[in-house]
């Protein structure tokens, strides 16, 4: 049962802070770092995204014909909306445009907002502001709503409460793209470095969908990664 309650939980403005120093520290070089095998994960995700039926049921069913996402994208209609929660340098949000969405991207570090508006500026409409915070963004509710490589990082209570607010920010599914157990010792050194939660991440994350959604689809992207796909044709519980 996840908490209504608007109050902070205690260790946020900590990990806040920890968090937006390191990302300040290492916006600059992050795309040298990270850009090209990123792009190919979520690159990967999206393209998994779009082949999802987000009408079905029970994991492993699909219905015939083209998935809505992909008619939506090949219609007259508007194109679909989709929110990156912690869009870092948008790498995310770029794939995402690329397919055919409208994004609107937040994150709470403004120098990775300034290397995402120098390097894609045209990917998204960036916004600063807290990833529990994605409901009030305008133009939500969104069809889709992302995170790349976030929910590892933070503590179990807040992790809990921005999956819970995605939800309300989507309309059609949640789309996660983070890590998938087993653990690898280079993550666990890397993720070490950087303070996160990842073991406690591997261990809890299963539980922490099933308290926000019916259903979740699983797609394994890489050896240490996957993506989650929570579809919201049938509404989530707690909601």
């Amino acid at each position: 049962m996840i908490s209504e309650n608007p109050q902070k939980p205690t260790d946020r403005p900590d990990h806040v802070r920890r968090a937006q120093r390191l990302f300040s520290i290492i916006a600059p070089v992050y795309d040298l770092m990270l850009a090209r095998s990123m792009t190919r994960v979520y690159r990967k995700a999206v393209d998994l995204l779009l082949q999802t039926d987000l009408h079905v049921s029970e994991p492993g069913h699909a219905l015939p014909g083209l998935p809505p996402l992909c008619r939506q994208l090949r219609s007259p209609f508007p194109a679909p909306t989709a929110l990156d929660v912690g869009t870092g340098t948008g790498l995310l949000a770029s794939e995402l445009a690329k397919a055919g969405f409208q994004v609107t991207a937040i994150d709470s570090c403004s120098a990775m907002l300034r290397v995402a508006r120098l390097h894609r500026p045209r990917a998204a409409r960036y916004i600063q502001a807290e990833a529990h915070l994605a409901s009030r963004r305008p133009g939500a509710p969104f069809d889709i709503v992302c995170a790349g490589m976030l929910l590892h990082g933070l503590p179990r209570e807040y992790r809990r409460e921005v999956l819970a607010d995605m939800v309300r920010a989507a309309r059609k599914a949640v789309m996660v793209v983070d890590y998938f157990p087993p653990s690898s010792l280079i993550t666990v050194a890397v993720e070490r470095l950087e303070g996160s939660y990842y073991r406690d991440f591997l261990h809890e994350f299963r539980d922490d969908l099933a308290c926000v959604a019916a259903n979740t689809l699983v797609h394994p992207l890489t050896a240490t990664c996957a993506l989650y796909v929570l579809p919201l044709s049938h509404r989530p519980r707690n909601h």
